[in-house]
């Protein structure tokens, strides 16, 4: 009986890469269960950029769900005019056990700024609107592709739309800020503490920042992982 958490040839695999692209690969050969000769992986038909040692996360899918592993690029072959890369698999597969989208905990910078009627449009990323005034600085919860959650002294109206500023980068003064606008989904007010609850669902992003936080949260949750084996294998 095939185990869902191993690989197999034939199996169709992405494989995440700068800037959040998704790169397309399939399974050719298993070697050990810990080698694997793909195809080169492709985004639109141009290849990915790999060397020897890369490090690179690899999604595949099954029936249960998502199943995640990192694998280092150990070298390439080429038959018959064809090229492949041969992947070392670093971490045992895991389950996403998510019920959407997988939430990471997670302590970032952000602004919540106005919100302005159709500012999303006018938004791709990284930039800076500084006409938006800021209400508040924060910091996040948990993140996830679909919203984020943050700490707040002020309280917010189911629907409340506002602009968000997310910094990334530990270094708040030296980077540009991610721009995403959220609208208030959920709201704990918590007696007697300082800071309360909202969650935010993102909406009118772009696929390419979909990709960029995907991306983000993909590479933050194999960190835990790859962290949490260490500890396992003390």
């Amino acid at each position: 009986m095939r185990q869902d958490n191993l690989l197999f040839i034939g199996d169709k695999i992405d494989l995440i890469g700068d800037r959040g692209r998704v790169y397309k690969a399939m399974i050719e050969e298993v070697i050990d269960n810990l080698l694997y000769l793909v195809g080169v992986p492709r985004h639109g038909g141009i290849p990915m950029p790999l060397r020897v040692n890369d490090e690179v996360a690899l999604i595949f899918y099954r029936e249960s769900g998502r199943y995640l592993t990192r694998m280092k690029v150990a070298g390439f072959e080429k038959k018959s005019e064809v090229r492949y890369v041969l992947l070392f698999m670093l971490t045992k597969p895991e389950q996403d056990q998510r019920r959407g989208a997988y939430r990471l905990l997670t302590n970032l910078e952000v602004q919540i700024c106005e919100y302005k009627d159709n500012i999303e449009k006018k938004l791709t990323g990284y930039g800076d609107v500084r006409e938006m005034a800021v209400l508040e600085n924060t910091q996040s919860r948990d993140l996830s592709v679909t919203g984020i959650g943050l700490q707040t002294k002020h309280e917010y109206e189911l629907g409340e739309k506002r602009l968000l500023k997310i910094y990334f980068s530990r270094q708040k003064d030296k980077t540009l800020p991610f721009l995403i606008c959220g609208k208030a989904t959920r709201f704990i007010l918590w007696p007697g503490n300082e800071l309360n609850s909202v969650g935010m669902q993102f909406f009118g992003q772009t696929k390419n920042m979909n990709e960029y936080i995907s991306r983000y949260v993909l590479n933050e949750q194999q960190k835990l992982i790859k962290s949490r084996r260490l500890l396992e294998d003390i």
